[in-house]
């Protein structure tokens, strides 16, 4: 079984606070790791749905980092400050590949493409290429708005340098990853111990 859950990252004890009374300390909270200047990456067992990142920074009165990991397969990361809110992914070619397999899933709601057949497959390889592209056509601008939240955390960052970290393929180890963009922002060391969560 591989990593599961959200890395939550955030500066302060407000952010301490907050994440207590959001998900309480001692039932949800999995790991801390303090990080440099303040911050915090706190691993939590169940992500944050919905509204629910917004109302933390709105809690904490600051930028917040999120990235949920499934299996250590991929990450889905998220950011809020004053810049406004941006999304990313890790390993993006095996969300692209769980988006097509939902995608075919719902479209056989009327039995379009039944399962095991070569029509099904075709149509989740189609669906799974194009879903592949979008995320790579949306890179540069998740790095630049990655980039332009650090900027509004008091980090500084050259968007390139975030780019190669989605860009990288991070099999098995998704959260590593996480905390190489963390090093990159100038919040970890690149061999943080949270870099070897599992």
């Amino acid at each position: 079984m591989g990593f599961n859950g959200e890395v939550l990252v955030g500066r302060g004890e407000a952010f301490i606070g907050a994440i207590d009374r959001f998900w309480n300390w001692y039932e949800e909270v999995l790991a801390d790791w303090p990080l440099r200047d303040g911050w915090h990456a706190v691993h939590v067992r169940t992500p944050a749905f919905g509204d629910e990142l917004a109302e933390l920074a709105q809690a904490v009165d600051g930028p917040i980092l999120a990235c949920w990991v499934f299996e250590s397969d991929l990450g889905h990361v998220r950011g809020i400050s004053d810049a406004g809110q941006w999304e990313a992914w890790l390993n993006p070619a095996y969300a692209a590949q769980l988006h097509a397999m939902t995608a075919v899933d719902e479209e056989n709601s009327d039995g379009s493409y039944p399962s095991g057949t070569p029509r099904r497959q075709a149509r989740r390889e189609q669906l799974e290429m194009e879903y592949a592209a979008e995320l790579d056509a949306d890179r540069p601008a998740a790095a630049r708005a990655a980039a332009a939240w650090a900027a509004q955390s008091g980090l500084h960052v050259d968007a390139a340098h975030l780019e190669e970290i989605l860009a990288t393929r991070w099999e098995l180890f998704a959260q590593r990853g996480f905390f190489a963009m963390l090093a990159v922002l100038g919040l970890a060391d690149p061999k943080d111990k949270g870099s070897e969560a599992g």
